[in-house]
């Protein structure tokens, strides 16, 4: 049915939670402090790595908010594949002293990551880090990553509420292997399950083989996943453009070779 990228969950969590570094050059626009805390303010989605884009499922979001004049908050989203990492908004314990962020999340099984950022750069829509990842369990370091370069990118939009309802799709792609002109319909509830239909014999029904269907949105991200048979897969979204009952989606992959191909979802609203 669908065809998706697969990560371990050290990678995850340094892409996501190392989530903020890029350009070393830090005469750009330094900042400390409460300006740092105050620059940081709002919503940021992944863009890439080391210079390298990041490809669609791997993608996270991270939103910082002040509430009433407050300390600053800390939450990420993220999903991916082989980890089974589904976290919607998960809060993090965030401090900031000088130029330096750490970020402290919880995971399951005793699992800890603290995330040590060093900000460069927060310049408009760009905030650039240089960052190292500590994972621990049950008080045991298990791994470390980093020091990382990545970038992250400000979104000022939601689709949370565009989304809901029975929609029309057909997939494009630069790839033709990930054409399909065969229509899908996929519905979205505000309960924050879908259900996918196919066509057959012209009438439309629920694909037998998908069982525990669920999504979640944030910013523009949408982020999916379902049992198919024994396994849980997983898929990232990004909304491009969503008005007048029309919404079009893009997905970045990679090939076994590394090289990207984008699957493009063309989305129709049923009335």
């Amino acid at each position: 049915m669908r065809k998706i990228m697969s990560w371990v969950l050290a990678a995850t969590l340094v892409c996501g939670a190392s989530a903020f570094t890029s350009c070393s050059n830090n005469d750009d626009n330094p900042v400390a402090g409460k300006s740092l805390a105050e620059k940081i303010v709002g919503k940021w989605i992944h863009a890439d790595t080391n210079g390298e884009a990041v490809t669609t499922d791997m993608k996270s979001v991270y939103t910082f908010t002040k509430d009433g004049g407050s300390a600053l908050k800390g939450f990420y989203s993220m999903s991916m594949t082989e980890s089974g990492v589904w976290s919607y908004r998960q809060e993090t314990d965030l401090t900031i002293s000088g130029n330096a962020i750490t970020m402290t999340s919880r995971l399951a099984d005793g699992q800890q990551s603290v995330v040590e950022l060093t900000a460069v750069t927060v310049s408009g829509d760009d905030l650039r880090f240089t960052a190292k990842t500590t994972l621990s369990k049950d008080g045991q370091v298990t791994a470390t990553y980093g020091p990382r370069q990545e970038h992250f990118t400000r979104a000022e939009a939601d689709y949370t509420e565009a989304v809901l309802g029975l929609w029309e799709i057909t997939f494009t792609s630069d790839d033709p292997e990930f054409e399909s002109p065969e229509p899908t319909r996929e519905l979205y509830r505000a309960d924050g399950t879908c259900t996918f239909y196919e066509l057959v014999d012209e009438q439309w029904v629920e694909y037998k083989e998908v069982t525990n269907s669920e999504y979640f949105i944030d910013g523009p991200m949408v982020f999916i996943r379902w049992q198919e048979s024994e396994e849980m897969m997983y898929e990232n979204w990004e909304v491009v453009s969503s008005e007048n009952g029309k919404q079009v989606n893009k997905s970045v992959r990679k090939h076994d070779d590394g090289s990207t191909y984008t699957i493009y979802a063309n989305l129709t609203k049923v009335e």
